[in-house]
């Protein structure tokens, strides 16, 4: 029963996130394209979003642990390590949203339904997804330091994709508006979260494992 309650979550929690990122890669490719940017400049544009990189890995994820858990990729998506890093990524998607960006813009029909989707709805969906179903590993301490690795990537892509384009994804990272010393105190503050939240995932993990 458990498993067919569980099959049935991922099932649906699935096909709601790549539903929206299906409406939102040919809305905001129209959008783009409009503005006089090429297909694949709208693409590689959409993919910038640490949003839409997150989602579209929890998408992936729970679509290979449902049709192809005994493949490779399955396989690395079960491991206790990657469904707790990506636990503690959307969770960052969600407070950054809600707590800086929602007040920075309004959107409306598909935009409005796609943001709620990928900032309000999947990440507290995923995060019971992995505290309900998932089965815990006795995870290190010191992968709350590795998960920093994702992060340092993608700040080192923005600034250095900003610095050849003038195009920053989120208000907090663009040198438009900021000093390097701005960013980086702001960036600094958004790694002790990540720290803090992976921390607290891996000491649930760890609690879970002993019970």
């Amino acid at each position: 029963m458990k498993q067919r309650t569980k099959n049935i979550y991922m099932v649906a929690l699935a096909i709601l996130i790549w539903l929206a990122l299906c409406i939102q890669f040919y809305i905001s490719t129209i959008k783009y394209m409009n503005e006089g940017r090429t297909f694949g400049g709208a693409i590689v544009q959409l993919l910038t979003f640490f949003t839409i990189q997150n989602n579209l890995l929890i998408a992936l994820a729970l679509t290979l642990l449902l049709v192809a858990p005994k493949s490779n990729w399955g396989r690395f998506f079960s491991r206790p390590s990657v469904l707790g890093a990506l636990s503690l990524y959307i969770i960052i998607v969600c407070i950054v949203y809600q707590v800086i960006l929602r007040k920075e813009h309004t959107q409306y029909g598909l935009f409005r339904f796609c943001d709620e989707v990928f900032h309000s709805v999947s990440p507290p969906a995923f995060l019971i997804f992995w505290l309900v179903f998932i089965t815990k590993g006795n995870l290190p301490w010191s992968k709350a330091f590795t998960w920093l690795i994702y992060p340092l990537i993608y700040f080192v892509y923005v600034i250095g994709r900003g610095l050849l384009t003038g195009y920053y994804p989120y208000s907090f990272l663009d040198h438009n508006k900021l000093t390097f010393e701005r960013i980086g105190i702001n960036f600094v503050f958004l790694l002790i979260t990540f720290l803090i939240i992976g921390f607290a995932l891996i000491g649930i993990s760890r609690l879970a494992k002993k019970r």
